[in-house]
């Protein structure tokens, strides 16, 4: 069972479909984009403090708030916030069969220690040694601020931003940047056998994907 709240997000008219724009109202007019990872509802699980697998849902997670939503089927109203307290994790299939595994991790695991515990992608799952921070802010363009900007016709837009950790000898994620002196600074035990590492396999590091055979070699040296 599959336990969620109304809680901030609604629709008009859902139909039994994928589409993020299906019904779906952000409550400002005129704003660039949607506070969702994927443009697209998709086939998902959740998975409970137990380790229980949900049943098959429509899901996504809105990185605005940090809340993973399901879309309902036909006749039905709203789209469900779902409760992250009960939950561990989920996964979210897309289209292109592309898998996103999340896992909830507390904030006092980050070496800048964070106020919430939220969802964060596995780069390498099921290990956690890397994982991938997904956010969206809303930006408005009016400096007068929120309020004022109703009337204006400059539009406030989604941005999305990512940020990779990796797992440190202290058991504490580290921001990284995709840059090979930035993965040895946060491997500072072995910083020298990184960028060896790196140099001898002629590694490019363009995205959080490119960690994996790095990240690998650290922790067959421990």
């Amino acid at each position: 069972m599959l336990v969620a709240g109304v809680l901030s997000i609604t629709a008009q008219n859902v139909r039994a479909t994928s589409n993020i724009n299906d019904g779906f109202n952000i409550n400002r007019k005129n704003t660039n984009g949607h506070q969702f990872l994927l443009d697209d509802w998709v086939i998902g699980y959740m998975v409970d403090n137990n380790g229980n697998l949900s049943e098959k849902k429509l899901l996504n997670y809105d990185i605005y708030n940090y809340n993973p939503t399901y879309k309902l089927g036909q006749n039905q109203k709203d789209i469900l916030v779902i409760d992250r307290n009960l939950f561990s994790g989920f996964v979210l299939t897309d289209a292109e069969n592309r898998q996103y595994i999340f896992s909830k991790i507390n904030g006092d695991q980050f070496e800048d220690s964070k106020k919430e515990d939220v969802f964060y992608q596995l780069i390498n799952a099921p290990k956690k040694n890397i994982i991938l921070e997904s956010t969206k802010k809303l930006k408005d363009p009016n400096a007068s601020g929120w309020s004022s900007s109703r009337d204006n016709t400059l539009s406030a837009k989604f941005v999305l931003k990512t940020t990779a950790y990796v797992l440190d000898k202290n058991n504490k994620y580290v921001k990284v940047k995709f840059s090979s002196s930035s993965i040895a600074n946060a491997f500072s035990d072995k910083k020298k056998e990184i960028k060896d590492f790196i140099k001898k396999q002629k590694l490019k590091i363009d995205d959080e994907y490119d960690l994996i055979p790095i990240v690998d070699y650290y922790y067959s040296l421990k």
